[in-house]
């Protein structure tokens, strides 16, 4: 049976399976939800199949159309391009945007994206770093860079590594302290504490270390690594943070690790960008430069 759809019908299928949503499609394509459900149900009738599943308050792919996605995105996207280049629309630089967590931009990503800028100099880097963290479906954004679980539906998604916990104090307060030989020397110590004050409780569980005045989880307790790092290298107390955390200053002498007592995080941190953008020159550029200085970091 031959099947004819118009590229009018396919795009609309794209930008509805791009936003999950008709509505958001709609805006995209400049035109009115009901001319995009049209075209949907055009599509859907055509080929025979359910490409969505719907409900109330949301849609997404069948397994039918992710497949059909899968086909489309690419070439759509190199229209799109020829299309711009055509019109002369593109900038002398690329502008690669990506959006992370604070903690991640300031004391691992930000110091090293000289690197990058050097061996790509046509790309400008536009690190968005606010809070709260920005939507990578619905802003103009290339890439996130996220920490968890990795399930980001909808999304191409490249694991970047998993951190550990690392025990840091300035060369000065741990000299004014007894030494630390084992996990169990810290809890005399004043302990900077993360947002929850979870990590030293559990760290001190993971050990062996019972606690049974609570100590673990008291001090002065900071909204991110960064702000930690920066507490403990002013000699502030002792700090549990993730190594990628503090490559920066143990490079640098302001921190040390005290004792080889780490601890494996169950979350890691992700390479995240849409589908139909996974394969432009750009981005691939900025994953495999991620991944190669990710496989360089030293072992903490």
């Amino acid at each position: 049976m031959h099947l004819k759809l118009s590229l009018i019908s396919l795009r609309t299928f794209v930008e509805v399976a791009r936003f999950n949503s008709m509505k958001e499609a709609a805006k995209s394509l400049g035109v009115t939800p009901g001319a995009v459900s049209q075209q949907i149900r055009i599509v859907e009738q055509r080929l025979g199949t359910a490409l969505f599943a719907r409900s109330s308050k949301y849609m997404h792919l069948t397994a039918e159309g992710l497949r059909l996605m899968e086909g489309l995105n690419i070439p759509f996207q190199q229209i799109q391009d020829a299309v711009e280049d055509f019109r002369h629309c593109k900038p002398k630089r690329d502008a690669l945007v990506v959006t992370t967590v604070p903690s991640f931009a300031s004391s691992w990503l930000v110091p090293r994206l000289g690197k990058f800028s050097r061996l790509y100099p046509d790309i400008e880097v536009k690190v968005d770093s606010s809070v709260p963290l920005v939507d990578l479906r619905h802003e103009p954004v290339d890439v996130a860079i996220r920490h968890g679980s990795g399930n980001y539906p909808g999304m191409s998604v490249t694991q970047l590594l998993t951190p550990k916990l690392v025990v840091i104090g300035s060369p000065e307060f741990l000299a004014s302290v007894h030494p630390i030989e084992e996990p169990s020397d810290c809890l005399a110590l004043p302990l900077l504490q993360d947002r929850n004050r979870v990590d030293w409780v559990t760290w001190f569980r993971a050990h062996g270390v019972e606690d049974p005045n609570g100590q673990a989880a008291r001090g002065t307790s900071f909204s991110d690594d960064a702000l930690m790092i920066k507490a403990a290298a002013a000699s502030q107390g002792l700090a549990l943070v993730r190594d990628i955390y503090a490559e920066e200053a143990l490079e640098n002498g302001l921190v040390r690790i005290p004792v080889d007592a780490s601890l494996g995080t169950s979350l890691s941190y992700y390479f995240v960008t849409k589908p139909q953008n996974a394969q432009k020159q750009r981005i691939q550029a900025f994953k495999n430069w991620l991944l190669a200085e990710i496989a360089i970091r030293p072992n903490l």
